[in-house]
C-alpha cells in the first residue's frame, strides 16, 4: 500500500487543525489531495496557519463539545479523524482543571460517540501525550506495552489518559478502529 495515495481522496477531519501541530497535518493532508474538514475553536489556533485557497479544505470554527458543531462536521462524512483538540499544557490544567477535564475529557468522548455513531470510520487517530502515560522513572526507550502510570502530577496527564482509556473502550466494545500517538514536546 502507498502510504500517501491512500488519503487521495478521502475526508480527513481534523480536530484543533489550526493549531500548531494540527495545521501542518493540514497543510499535508491537502497536499496529498484528501478533503480535509477542519474544527477549531481557536482559542490557541489561528487560520492563517491554514491554506487559505484550497478548494479541498473546509474550517470550521466550533467546539468539540458542542453537538451543533459535532454534527455540522459529522455530515462531511469523515472516514478519518485526526483528534489533536485539547485543552493543552499542564499549568493551564493545574490553573483550570474543570476546563481542561470538559475539553479533554467529555471533548474526547463526545467524538468518540459520534465516530460509533456515524459508523463509517476507517481510523481514530488520538493525541495523546507520552507524559501522561510513561511513569517518569520507565527505562528508555519506552514500550508500548509499558503500564500507565499511576502517579500523575497535572490534570492534564489525567484527562489525556482518560482519553486513551475511553479510545481502548471502544475499541474493545465496538470496534472503532482508535490509535494512540503519544507526542512528547512538539514544539
Amino acid at each position: 500500500m502507498d502510504h500517501l495515495n491512500y488519503y487521495k481522496g478521502k475526508r480527513v477531519l481534523v480536530t484543533g487543525g489550526a493549531g500548531a501541530v494540527g495545521s501542518n497535518l493540514v497543510r499535508r493532508l491537502v497536499e496529498l489531495e484528501a478533503f480535509v474538514i477542519v474544527i477549531d475553536n481557536l482559542s490557541s489556533g489561528y487560520t492563517w496557519l491554514l491554506p487559505s485557497d484550497a478548494p479541498n479544505l473546509l474550517f470550521v470554527e466550533g467546539d468539540i463539545t458542542n453537538d451543533i458543531d459535532l454534527k455540522r462536521v459529522f455530515n462531511e462524512e469523515p472516514e478519518i479523524i485526526f483528534h489533536l483538540a485539547a485543552f493543552f499544557a499542564n499549568q493551564n490544567s493545574v490553573d483550570y482543571p474543570e476546563k481542561d477535564l470538559i475539553v479533554n475529557g467529555l471533548g474526547t468522548l463526545k467524538l468518540l460517540e459520534y465516530a460509533k455513531l456515524y459508523g463509517k470510520i476507517e481510523r481514530f487517530v488520538y493525541a495523546s501525550s507520552g507524559c501522561s502515560i510513561y511513569p517518569s522513572d520507565a527505562p528508555m526507550p519506552y514500550k508500548e506495552d509499558l503500564p500507565m502510570s499511576s502517579w500523575m502530577s497535572t490534570p492534564y496527564q489525567i484527562s489525556k489518559a482518560l482519553g486513551e482509556l475511553y479510545g481502548n473502550y471502544f475499541y474493545k466494545i465496538y470496534g472503532l478502529p482508535f490509535t494512540k500517538a503519544r507526542f512528547f514536546n512538539s514544539f
